[in-house]
């Protein structure tokens, strides 16, 4: 079983890319990464000035990217980021709450030992990087930070990956780029984000437990705490 890494860009393993997709990585990693804040404007001229990447190749990743609602194409203001919108916030958590959940529960009741270990692997890696609360922010290193996102999206990708519906499994990779988009503006406390990874222990033990009800209550009780702690930012953002 694999898993992807959505927030890093593919092929360093040997495998050329596409001079389009290569776009398309870096600029979906940055634009999830915060690199490019909600509302600014993404001008083709300093987009080639920034990854070396010609006119083309950006321009194909771009309305790539706005197929995924990751970009906007105004026919006035050219390319730019969606800004933040609270109304659009709650339904990106109503729909992860009534997706993710039953999925987890789906996946602990149908994953085999390959599963298991990658949901074991998964925990590990993120666990090894220590707490967000130290790594996610503003004054912490933007590499290890773009790591723990990285681990952070294989666990919650590798907890679902056995629910049989790859159509959940895209749909909830969709919603969360989105999440992970607001999240990177307008993150939990410290103290929230102890709480979530204490979180991330528990539906480990419920998924290993083969428990399959109480995983997908700590899972709905994480997306809530995260949404509401995203949300009070948001009030004050937007």
């Amino acid at each position: 079983m694999t898993i992807d890494t959505p927030m890093e860009p593919p092929g360093d393993k040997g495998t050329p890319l596409l001079a389009s997709d290569h776009a398309f990585a870096v600029l979906r990693r940055d634009i999830l990464m915060g690199v490019h804040p909600p509302g600014s404007n993404l001008r083709l001229a300093d987009l080639r000035t920034r990854y070396e990447i010609g006119a083309s190749p950006l321009r194909e990743a771009l309305f790539r990217l706005a197929s995924q609602k990751l970009v906007l194409l105004d026919a006035n203001r050219g390319f730019r980021v969606p800004p933040l919108d609270r109304a659009e916030w709650d339904d990106l958590v109503a729909m992860r709450l009534n997706l993710e959940p039953a999925a987890a529960q789906g996946a602990v009741g149908a994953g085999d030992e390959a599963w298991e270990e990658a949901v074991l692997l998964a925990h590990r890696r993120l666990k090894r990087l220590g707490p967000a609360s130290e790594i996610v922010t503003p004054l912490g290193n933007a590499t290890r930070a773009a790591q723990w996102e990285i681990c952070h999206r294989q666990f919650h990708a590798a907890l679902i990956s056995a629910c049989g519906s790859p159509w959940t499994i895209r749909f909830c990779d969709q919603l969360s780029d989105q999440f992970d988009r607001y999240r990177r503006v307008a993150s939990p406390s410290r103290a929230e984000q102890r709480a979530l990874a204490a979180q991330h222990d528990r539906m480990l033990d419920a998924a290993l437990a083969r428990d399959g009800a109480a995983c997908a209550a700590v899972l709905a009780d994480h997306i809530a705490l995260t949404g509401a702690a995203v949300g009070r930012e948001l009030a004050r953002l937007v």
